[in-house]
């Protein structure tokens, strides 16, 4: 249950031995190389170097590159079955080849020539039907649009809003000749586009007669020939585009019988800048190289055996405890517990003079979980879910944990529910009666004698009493959870010297404990002690007055506290009966129509109330574990072990 110790290292190794060095290390994947903690401007160390980051930049933009290239490869080519696609098991030497490196590249400058050439294409056929659009006014005139006036005769194309009178307009430019011919070309709801013909010395008074109506020269410019003749210049051209950009997308399309080569290319490409940013944080000389960094003890041996193949020196030591705040945190868990990794990551690592909290949320959290969702049919659901996710996705990380983690709930919502009886709320009875039949999934388990009361399994959480004995079963949990929280807080408080607080936190469960003692024994004793030490502490703890005011503070927050906590695991009872009646609901719904209403509100119905309680159980579970639970004990902060290894996301890696 304790973090994994870890060790400081210092090297100190031959350069020309460095490259292959920090290849073997990246394949151990057990040494966080850190920052070597010297200031390189101080002239006490000026004969040290940082290592040429040339190599970072390379790695970068050959990664970039690739990433760009595939997803350029995924907009024109999108990848089938990617779902339940395996990541495919390649050797080092494989992953590292140096001709498939270059190949990748290779395609994948290709790719990105032929993309840009696309987006070359796309920007001239948007000017290409930019020039459409302005030559389809003019297409009615037989007339070129380069002509514009040779000294004695003018043509001007111009504009006139579409709601001004075009005879008023030819009105106003008679007065000014009679020679002056305009004619309408075309219009649209915003403009009507005319042609003015008239002699070169009248053309300035014609516009300024027009101007009052709204008129406005058109640019036609850059023209020979008519509108007609050069639409049908543009529309060839853009038919030629079209092939053009069909046959770049084709050849986009073609690299996609190398999109594995360009996805392994890629992860090369990560290792690199991994081990390169690694470098990044050595020091050289002309002839050797030093780094320091951190090391799980497990891994001790391992790693000498590694180095026992160069010509280097190195040691180890613990950690002082005045380090503990930079040392790393790495969490040792079992196939039962290392699911739960995802409740501690979603909160804080432990800090390292702390305990890996999973061993402890993984029996509360599938149990809470459980009581919430507490149905056989869900139950069922989450565990093949699970199982089925983690066989046909393999995945790694988080994701392997998450679906683990909901197949281990499964497992207890499952269990839970055949107590209450529940298969998808109360379905098979409600199935029964359609039929006119009494159907029962679950027998009768037996009876729970308690005094007068009697509670008989599996418990029907829609009759009597029965959500009144879930919630004190709810109130019983919670207080055995927060009683487990505070001995895991004696326990660090003791392992760590601190008896007083270690005394204090435990002298409201004594204090609990008298209060009882005394109502059933009529014995004030253990009631005194509990009193007793938590007077004691709390002086202990304070100073000056603060001793005073101190008293009234703890016994405040303790009562509240233990209250307000312990009240919360009420929502153990509410969800479980919010999730059967909803179930229940549902069922009665599609029972008014016989079954074959049954059947889709059944489906429906059930896909909203499971997904819903997924959530929301969820969300709950992990409340009662982050604010109750890790309240009375857990010490956060720990900052993720980030060792120098291999990190792939299309690949797996085999041992050569």
């Amino acid at each position: 249950m304790a973090i994994v110790k870890m060790k400081r290292l210092r090297l100190f190794g031959m350069r020309s031995d460095r490259e292959a060095l920090l290849r073997r290390l990246q394949k151990l994947g057990c040494v966080e190389i850190d920052e070597a903690g010297m200031d390189l401007t101080d002239p006490e160390w000026a004969a040290l170097t940082r290592p040429d980051s040339r190599g970072l930049s390379r790695a970068r933009q050959s990664h970039t590159l690739l990433r760009t290239a595939l997803d350029v490869l995924k907009e024109y080519a999108p990848p089938k079955g990617e779902l339940f696609r395996k990541r495919p098991v390649l050797s080092e030497g494989a992953l590292f080849d140096d001709e498939a490196y270059a190949n990748g590249l290779q395609a994948a400058q290709e790719i990105m020539a032929a993309e840009r050439q696309l987006s070359a294409l796309h920007t001239e056929r948007g000017k290409l039907e930019a020039q459409l659009a302005a030559l389809a006014p003019w297409l009615s005139l037989d007339v070129p649009l380069k002509l514009g006036g040779d000294g004695v005769l003018s043509v001007v194309f111009g504009t006139l809003p579409a709601k001004a009178e075009v005879r008023e307009v030819e009105g106003a430019v008679a007065q000014v000749s009679d020679l002056a011919q305009l004619t309408l070309a075309s219009q649209d709801q915003q403009l009507q586009y005319l042609l003015l013909v008239c002699h070169a010395s009248v053309e300035e008074a014609c516009a300024e007669a027009m101007r009052p109506f709204g008129f406005s020269r058109a640019v036609v410019r850059g023209w020979t020939g008519t509108a007609a003749e050069n639409t049908r210049a543009v529309e060839r051209r853009m038919a030629e585009l079209a092939e053009e950009m069909e046959r770049t997308r084709a050849a986009i399309v073609a690299y996609a019988a190398q999109r594995d080569l360009l996805r392994q290319c890629q992860d090369r490409a990560a290792q690199d800048i991994a081990r390169e940013e690694a470098k990044t944080r050595l020091v050289d000389t002309e002839t050797a190289f030093y780094f320091q960094g951190w090391l799980p003890v497990p891994a001790l041996e391992q790693l000498g055996g590694t180095l026992a193949g160069f010509t280097c020196a190195w040691e180890t030591e613990d950690p002082k405890k005045e380090e503990y705040p930079q040392v790393p945190v790495q969490l040792k868990n079992n196939a039962l517990t290392a699911p739960y990794s995802v409740v501690t990551e979603m909160y804080s690592l432990p800090a390292y003079d702390g305990l890996d909290p999973n061993p402890f949320i993984m029996p509360f959290f599938a149990l809470f979980f459980g009581i919430m969702f507490a149905d056989m049919g869900y139950g069922l659901l989450m565990v093949l879910g699970g199982l089925l996710g983690i066989k046909l996705l393999d995945p790694k990380g988080t994701m392997r944990n998450m679906l683990a983690m909901v197949a281990q709930c499964g497992v207890s919502t499952f269990l839970i529910g055949f107590l209450t009886g529940g298969f998808f709320g109360d379905a098979v009875s409600v199935l029964g009666s359609i039929f006119g039949q009494e159907w029962s999934l679950v027998p009768h388990l037996g009876d729970i004698r308690i005094g007068e009361i009697v509670i008989s399994l599996p418990l029907n959480l829609l009759e009597g009493n029965n959500p009144l004995y879930v919630l004190v079963l709810a109130m019983v949990l919670g207080a055995i959870h927060l009683f487990f929280g505070v001995c895991i807080g004696v326990y660090l408080n003791v392992r760590d010297g601190n008896w007083v607080d270690a005394i204090f936190d435990l002298s409201w469960w004594v204090i609990f404990a008298g209060a009882a003692v005394m109502v059933l024994a009529e014995s004030p004793v253990v009631l005194i002690i509990g009193v007793a030490a938590m007077v004691i502490t709390t002086f202990l703890k304070g100073k000056g007055i603060g001793r005073i005011t101190g008293l009234f503070g703890a016994v405040y927050n303790g009562v509240t506290g233990y209250l307000g906590d312990i009240l919360s695991y009420s929502r153990l009872m509410a969800l479980m009966l919010a999730g059967s009646v909803i179930a229940s609901v549902f069922n009665q719904l599609g029972s008014l129509g016989g079954i074959f209403l049954f059947i889709p509100v059944f489906l429906i119905g059930h896909v909203l109330n499971f997904g819903l309680n997924l959530i929301g159980c969820f969300v709950h579970t992990m409340r009662l574990q982050f604010l109750e639970f890790f309240g009375k004990w857990y010490r956060e902060g720990g900052r993720p072990f980030q060792p120098l290894k291999y990190d792939t996301k299309f690949v797996d890696i085999k041992e050569d």
